[in-house]
């Protein structure tokens, strides 16, 4: 690699780096995790799952509530930032930081009483493996909360910027996803609808008992 290219990288590394400062406040509190959470509603001795869980917005109010949360994300580097999150939190004892995807989560099938993810879905590579998945977890009476901000809404303060995501990422269709996830057993609704001030598309479902 010559010298423009290793400056090019470096380059690239950098802009990625000041991104993420920029963004921490997003990343580390959440309103829109704060309000997935309160619809999630994780009580005390609940097992939950954060699919996508990021620095931890909802893992760590979770927690907070006494639920036991398995905090599951791919990046290496946003599991790294919640692992050195986590040792401060009192409630760090119920929190569990892993490595994994929605498609091939790592717990036990049905040990998982609420599980949520927020702005994960678009990132999903194989949406029928995901809900295969999300329903192999699930306990009886179990609940999901599944939401994506709807960037492609006029009414979002990001759409000028982020409208055009869909293009290059996996398409979030509400209507779809609840008809698999009711094909699979569940009671599931969807829609576009508002949370924490900005446009969503939320997907509700809960396990028959």
């Amino acid at each position: 690699m010559g010298h423009d290219a290793h400056r090019h990288e470096r380059d690239k590394g950098l802009r990625a780096k000041l991104h993420w400062l920029f963004q921490i406040r997003q990343f580390w509190q959440s309103d829109v995790n704060r309000e997935v959470l309160e619809m999630a509603a994780p009580t005390a001795g609940e097992h939950a799952v954060d699919i996508g869980a990021g620095m931890g917005p909802a893992t760590v109010l979770a927690a907070r509530r006494g639920a036991r949360v398995t905090a599951v994300d791919p990046s290496r580097f946003m599991r790294t930032i919640l692992s050195i999150r986590r040792p401060f939190q009192r409630a760090r004892s119920r929190i569990t930081v892993a490595d994994g995807v929605a498609e091939s989560l790592p717990v036990a099938d049905g040990s998982v009483d609420v599980l949520w993810t927020v702005n994960a879905i678009h990132h999903w590579v194989d949406l029928e493996a995901a809900f295969d998945e999300l329903a192999r977890v699930l306990a009886p009476g179990g609940r999901i909360v599944l939401m994506d901000e709807d960037f492609t809404h006029p009414d979002h303060s990001l759409h000028a910027s982020h409208h055009d995501h869909e293009a290059e990422t996996t398409i979030v269709d509400v209507d779809v996803i609840a008809a698999s996830l009711t094909g699979l057993g569940l009671a599931a609704t969807g829609e576009r609808t508002v949370a924490a001030g900005v446009p969503v598309k939320l997907i509700r479902a809960t396990k028959p008992t």
